[in-house]
């Protein structure tokens, strides 16, 4: 279960991009987000004594043209709890660095995918589960014996050693 008073900002000039991010931030449960489109809304909204932000996604394009260190702005602002950076000039790799406060700031060689945000959403959010999603269940068929009725469990599971087999793990027994 996602935490919802979880307050959220995506700040990224492509219009397409924070729609899309907001769109996955929603099927992770979360909906308190303010997209914004530039850096001097960012400043606007981290600058004055206000509530913080729980997690700020931000394009470092925001900022090519500026001379502002935008690691350092994140860490050095109280307003912003956590921070995720994509797509720039200081993420040349993936790396995540913990500060001493417990900050997050994780650097992404490009635009963040539904899963990169999901791992992202389990640090900030300490209460985040993930929702149970159902796999599909494999079914051995002998065909040895096409003659006699496969019979299947009642409750739809298969065996797990098929399911294990199928995944590339040693079942349990």
């Amino acid at each position: 279960m996602s935490n919802k008073a979880l307050r959220l900002l995506i700040a990224d000039a492509d219009l397409l991009q924070r729609i899309k991010l907001e769109k996955m931030l929603n099927q992770l449960g979360y909906y308190r987000i303010a997209p914004i489109s530039s850096f001097e809304e960012l400043q606007g909204l981290t600058r004055s004594v206000g509530v913080a932000f729980d997690l700020l996604i931000i394009n470092t394009a925001l900022v090519h043209s500026r001379q502002v260190n935008l690691l350092k702005y994140c860490h050095d602002n109280p307003l912003i709890r956590h921070t995720l950076i994509y797509d720039g000039q200081c993420a040349l790799s993936s790396m995540v660095s913990v500060s001493v406060s417990q900050t997050l700031h994780l650097s992404l060689s490009q635009s963040p995918d539904f899963n990169s945000l999901r791992r992202c959403m389990e640090i900030v959010d300490p209460a985040y589960s993930p929702p149970v999603v159902e796999r599909p269940v494999l079914r051995a068929v002998d065909t040895r014996t096409l003659h006699a009725p496969i019979s299947l469990r009642a409750n739809g599971v298969g065996d797990p050693a098929v399911v294990a087999c199928a995944v590339g793990l040693s079942p349990k027994r």
